[in-house]
């Protein structure tokens, strides 16, 4: 097992070294900075083949390609200059055993061991290698481009997420002052964030909707909203409502106070034959509105919640707390758009989302962004619990602006400028901008 060491200015020129010399499957052991460049210790893929052959074909298989990347890997191309890699701190030493006596030998070739410390010993070289050079070229990238730098953190500010932050600024024109570099954010958002005009709201389309989503998101109040801005449009003749939520307390007392105040009858439904029933009694109507049970996106129940709802007539609205975390959000949409196999051709998916309760969200950007990365369309936004005022249906331009500028206060969760490449190393694109 012969170590090569090779220099140049660049880890770029490096790299190319080693595939030149020791071929595509080389593997880096080690990389540090020096006062003329960088210095690469690698090994001949050959090598590690033959090592492991000492202990088996599985386990040579097996480590191997558990443990070992090609030189060629995407992740070893960054191309940090001289001048940031003199100023990074050297991977520490491993300490390498000696190398056994000829006595020893014959034991160590039985050592079944062996070979899988030497591949974990040499995979986390090669992971701590790969995560230095990721972050060296971030931070490289973030200070040559300074305005770019204070988009991400405006963006992660407002609440949205590293992977649509990074998607979008690494797009971002260079030859643009702060105020156009912002408004050009802000388009790109707005134009992946869809969103119906008042001509295709849910109101004045009409149909049948089945409002879904976690425990205190807002349904019923929502449900209420929706009913009241029909029946002040059409007329209560015109509009139906339907609960299936028949595990509260009270639930069913909330709607039917609101429907009382409108005049308008609620029917009750527990099974895909109730409903199929009800919704044949309310035909005809312009509005039929289903308030559900609120299901945490872990419960089996929402499942059953799906196959309750497979009608081809009805769609499905998700509602999105914008008080919640990001990962949660993205928990509920997953849980949510999944529908069982028995319903294959049955039932279709998401219709869309309201993003609910943004007057309790400290950072409005995570609804949205959530909304842009799953390609849900945005029907509404709600902003407190008065029936029907606080509910709005959104414009792109203006949610998007907003969202920035409430991001834009002061907060202890807030990056700074150099935790901007832990955040942002991971990220990957997620639309086109």
């Amino acid at each position: 097992m012969k170590l090569r060491k090779f220099f140049g200015l660049t880890s770029r020129s490096v790299l190319e070294q080693v595939r030149a010399e020791l071929g595509a499957d080389a593997v880096i052991v080690a990389n540090h900075a020096t006062p003329d460049g960088v210095e690469v210790t690698a090994l001949a893929g050959e090598a590690i083949d033959s090592l492991l052959a000492r202990d088996g074909p599985a386990a040579a298989s097996g480590s191997k390609s558990a443990a070992t990347r090609p030189a060629s890997a995407p992740a070893a191309e960054a191309e940090p200059p001289p001048a940031v890699l003199r100023r990074r701190t050297p991977p520490p030493a491993v300490d390498v055993p000696p190398a056994p006596a000829p006595a020893d030998r014959a034991e160590d070739a039985h050592d079944p061991a062996l070979g899988g410390r030497v591949m974990a010993e040499m995979a986390a070289m090669r992971e701590a290698i790969e995560e230095k050079l990721a972050m060296l070229a971030w931070t490289e990238t973030l200070r040559r481009r300074p305005l770019a730098t204070r988009l991400v953190r405006d963006l992660l500010a407002a609440g949205y997420s590293p992977a649509l932050a990074r998607t979008v600024t690494e797009r971002l024109p260079d030859d643009m002052n702060a105020a156009q570099a912002r408004d050009w954010v802000v388009k790109v958002l707005a134009r992946n964030l869809r969103c119906h005009d008042a001509s295709e709201e849910i109101v004045a389309r009409g149909g049948i909707y089945a409002l879904v989503g976690p425990t205190g998101v807002g349904k019923t109040t929502t449900t209420a909203k929706l009913a009241a801005r029909a029946a002040v449009r059409y007329g209560a003749s015109r509009l139906a409502l339907i609960t299936t939520d028949s595990f509260r307390i009270g639930a069913q007392d909330q709607l039917r106070i609101y429907a009382r105040i409108l005049g308008v009858a609620v029917h009750t439904v527990s099974d895909r034959h109730d409903l199929r029933q009800a919704l044949d009694a309310v035909g005809g109507r312009h509005l039929v509105l289903i308030d559900t049970v609120g299901l945490g996106q872990r419960d089996s129940r929402v499942a059953e919640q799906a196959m309750l709802l497979a009608q081809p007539r009805v769609r499905r609205i998700l509602l999105l707390n914008a008080a919640a975390q990001g990962e949660t959000l993205d928990e509920v949409v997953d849980a949510y758009s999944r529908l069982p196999e028995a319903l294959d051709g049955e039932a279709s998916p998401l219709a869309g989302c309201i993003v609910t309760k943004q007057d309790e969200a400290g950072r409005h950007g995570t609804a949205l962004d959530v909304a842009i990365r799953h390609r849900l369309a945005l029907h509404y936004v709600t902003t407190g619990q008065r029936v029907p005022e606080d509910l709005f249906v959104p414009d792109a331009d203006l949610v998007i602006q907003r969202s920035l500028r409430v991001g834009s206060r002061a907060s202890a969760f807030a990056l700074g400028e150099d935790d901007l490449p832990l955040a942002l190393g991971g990220a990957t694109q997620v639309l086109h901008a």
